[in-house]
């Protein structure tokens, strides 16, 4: 009866969503052109918006402008790091090349979707503030406009 209890616990902790308040996940992946392995400790000690998003979400299109602007608006310490979905890196670069602009963000490629597991993603785009601690500090999902993003703006430098 106890083993069983235990594997209970074990099987259900692999499903357990984060929360805020809860240390955001660590990962391993590589940047789209693979040279480059990024985890979760290499941004200790700055404010991360991690976006979660695909070549195929229209509100990733929209929310990307944004981001390109919210990241050169913003200080040293804050970094967002976007994390492709998509099967293939050339389907996100092809996406990315629609921008036509140059992104001043790291972009991460995960084919794998094993960050998307992690943080329980249900929907496309999700973006997680992370504090300087690594302490997930607020879950948006779905893509954000303008006033939203000067809105986040606000809480990134209250976390700095």
């Amino acid at each position: 009866m106890r083993n069983i209890l235990l594997h209970l616990l074990l099987t259900l902790s692999l499903f357990a969503e984060v929360n805020v308040g809860d240390k955001a996940p660590n990962f391993s992946l590589k940047t789209l052109d693979g040279k480059k392995t990024y985890t979760m400790k290499d941004f200790k000690g700055k404010v991360v918006l991690l976006n979660l998003w695909a070549s195929w979400c229209k509100g990733c299109k929209k929310e990307m402008p944004e981001f390109i602007s919210l990241q050169k608006e913003t200080p040293r310490d804050f970094r967002i790091v976007a994390v492709s979905l998509d099967d293939s890196k050339e389907k996100a670069e092809g996406f990315l090349s629609t921008l036509k602009q140059e992104i001043p963000f790291l972009v991460l490629h995960d084919s794998k979707k094993e960050l998307a597991k992690a943080y329980d993603c249900s929907a496309m785009p999700s973006s997680y503030l992370i504090d300087k601690d690594g302490t997930i500090r607020q879950m948006i999902i779905g893509s954000l406009d303008r006033d939203e993003i000067k809105t986040l703006q606000k809480e990134i430098k209250q976390l700095q």
